[in-house]
């Protein structure tokens, strides 16, 4: 038996060596269909690795430019231009700028990125929104400043007058002009108000607020809020007024000096780089054994206020 199957081992093997390719794999036919996929596998594969390393640009990768602050029409003389796609998503006004200045990128100016990216940006709009002026007559200072922020819009100048309705919106300018809750106008806009300032015998006269530390944005709504007027505005030289607060105030906060209805706060900023306001703050002290307690009569249901 053992004789037979060595023999038929040799014959196998010499079988093997005379059969030609064509007709191993006409005999073996799965040998053929598993170098068949072999080699497509080898082919995709190939086909594959050019793909990715066309698509992602494998090792081209550059500096996102610094374009902020820029023209949005001066893009394309940057170097990195032709490789990058600028899209703007959106427009702010911005007042005292010109139009189309890029506020915002993103990517980040410095970012590595590959040709092809596209930048986000966010610019200055050419011109201002116009909104709706919101109707605040016999709404009280505070409530009139609160509605006109709500829409986009700034309280203005206040002018007194003798009413009997005390603290209460009477009128409502825009440049001088009376306007309407039906008058259209920039947002951003000084709303100037004339209030009621109670009759001749009352004491028309409010507490000087504390502004120190506040922004100028907060300051100004502080002020006008304490029925009174944002005097002249002091800001330190070669300094971006995004980044101040108030470091000095005219009259000085003491608690319990009162001025006239519709006088004025003049205040001075500094650099928030160069002052630790939390540090004035806290160090702002005052005699509060003398402060006289105020009685103020709810403004929302009331326009009156006893001092």
């Amino acid at each position: 038996m053992s004789y037979l199957n060595s023999k038929l081992c040799r014959k196998q093997i010499y079988l093997y060596k005379t059969m030609n390719i064509k007709e191993f794999f006409y005999k073996y036919p799965l040998f053929k269909h598993l170098l068949l996929m072999f080699g497509i596998s080898i082919i995709i594969l190939i086909g594959v690795y050019f793909f990715l390393k066309h698509y992602s640009r494998h090792g081209q990768e550059f500096s996102v430019p610094e374009i902020v602050g820029h023209n949005v029409s001066d893009l394309s003389s940057f170097p990195e231009s032709s490789q990058l796609e600028f899209i703007v998503i959106d427009s702010v006004f911005v007042a005292n700028s010109e139009g189309g200045i890029v506020l915002t990128q993103d990517p980040i100016a410095h970012e590595n990125v590959k040709p092809g990216r596209k930048i986000y940006i966010t610019i200055s709009s050419y011109s201002p929104e116009k909104i709706h002026v919101p109707d605040v007559i016999d709404m009280t200072v505070r409530r009139a400043i609160s509605e006109l922020e709500g829409v986009g819009l700034q309280g203005g100048k206040l002018t007194f007058v003798e009413s009997e309705f005390k603290n209460a919106v009477l009128e409502q300018y825009h440049k001088g002009r009376m306007v309407s809750e039906n008058t259209m106008v920039e947002k951003g806009s000084f709303i100037d108000l004339t209030v009621g300032k109670g009759n001749i015998q009352e004491e028309s006269v409010t507490i000087v607020p504390f502004v120190l530390g506040k922004t100028p944005e907060d300051a100004r709504r502080t002020i006008i809020s304490s029925s009174l007027n944002v005097g002249k505005e002091h800001y330190p030289a070669d300094v971006d007024p995004r980044y101040v607060r108030v470091a000095k105030q005219s009259p000085n906060y003491n608690g319990r000096s009162r001025v006239q209805l519709g006088s004025t706060v003049e205040i001075w900023y500094e650099s928030e780089n160069t002052t630790d306001f939390n540090k004035l703050v806290k160090n702002f002290e005052i005699d509060t054994s003398t402060i006289v307690e105020e009685d103020v009569v709810d403004e929302e249901s009331e326009t009156t206020f006893n001092w």
